[in-house]
């Protein structure tokens, strides 16, 4: 049923580390600042640490939204393969939590 979603099954070894994740979030960052007219340079550490911990927090709950979806499909008697993606996913959930929280 994954496959209908684009892969095979979920492998959170993929799912990019501490330092990939701050470097991407600060050239967010930098070029958000740009467009709004300030300076990129004014992008802080504590900016970059910032938006790593909530992006994260949504990484964490993304699992619990797909149970959530996953209980209204039972009650509504439809089949759908999101179902089986949010199986897989919330019981992968410890994993993620693994790699999520590790660095912190």
């Amino acid at each position: 049923m994954l496959s209908l979603l684009g892969f095979e099954k979920l492998d959170f070894s993929l799912y990019p580390d501490h330092e990939y994740q701050l470097v991407w979030l600060r050239c967010f960052l930098e070029s958000s600042y740009e467009e709004r007219g300030q300076s990129a340079l004014d992008v802080t550490d504590v900016d970059v640490e910032r938006l790593y911990v909530q992006v994260n927090k949504f990484a964490l709950v993304s699992p619990l939204v797909c149970d959530i979806f996953m209980n209204l499909l039972i009650f509504c008697d439809s089949l759908f393969a999101f179902m089986s993606f949010c199986c897989v996913s919330f019981f992968s959930h410890h994993e993620l939590l693994d790699v999520v929280l590790k660095p912190l």
